[in-house]
């Protein structure tokens, strides 16, 4: 189609407050959908977007080696204190971290010494988490919140990692809503995590780690 004709059809489209119909172009030769992209593809791209948001991506590596990594970055930030979650799809994350001299700050809030226990969490290094999915669009990791599921962990530590398992990520977000419309109704807090925190109101400057953990790991699992 020539641009006269395009401008011609919008102009007619614009006065009558309607979209006219797409030609028709499939063909024999023309798919009607782009081909989904492979898993190796997708992990690229997440891999990609999740440093272009400033965050780090490890691996992929085992599940088994998984905690080798999480020390690793707990070492590299010359972590004291982890909180992590419960349901770990990794074993061993909290073996490695006590083994490498890091305290654990319980999640759970006792009922006496409540604000006690609480003042404690301002001093937390480390949150150790899974996530639901990765979005390789953006680089940005789907979390679900709950029993054993703290949101501390991702919220007010100094340095958050995530477990993200290779076979959840999807190209976009309305892919893997679509392949799991329940999961919204599954939780009362559904999160997606873009980078580590960040805000641009302070002289229109960007900072990080203003609002929440200043640095994001996402260790990618096979």
């Amino acid at each position: 189609m020539d641009r006269d004709a395009f401008l011609a059809r919008v102009g007619k489209a614009a006065m009558s407050a309607a979209l006219p119909e797409p030609p028709d172009v499939a063909g024999p030769d023309v798919a009607e959908r782009p081909p989904e992209p492979g898993r190796d593809e997708l992990v690229a791209l997440f891999r990609r977007r999740a440093l272009d948001v400033n965050a780090v991506a490890h691996g992929p590596v085992s599940r088994h080696g998984a905690a080798k990594v999480v020390a690793g970055v707990a070492a590299g930030h010359d972590a004291e204190t982890f909180m992590a979650w419960d349901d770990l799809t990794a074993p061993g994350v909290d073996s490695a971290l006590l083994a490498s001299g890091l305290r654990r700050v319980d999640h759970l809030v006792p009922a006496e010494g409540r604000v006690e226990h609480q003042s404690g969490y301002r001093d937390l290094d480390i949150g150790v988490t899974g996530a639901l999915a990765g979005l390789a669009e953006s680089g940005s990791i789907v979390l679900s919140h709950g029993p054993g599921r703290p949101r501390m962990a991702s919220l007010i530590a100094e340095t958050h990692v995530a477990l993200v398992d290779v076979a959840t990520i999807a190209p976009t977000l309305a892919h893997w809503a679509a392949g799991r419309p329940e999961a919204a109704t599954e939780t009362a807090n559904l999160v997606i995590v873009t980078g580590p925190s960040r805000t641009g109101d302070i002289e229109q400057q960007l900072n990080l780690g203003v609002h929440g953990p200043r640095h994001l790991h996402l260790v990618l699992i096979k």
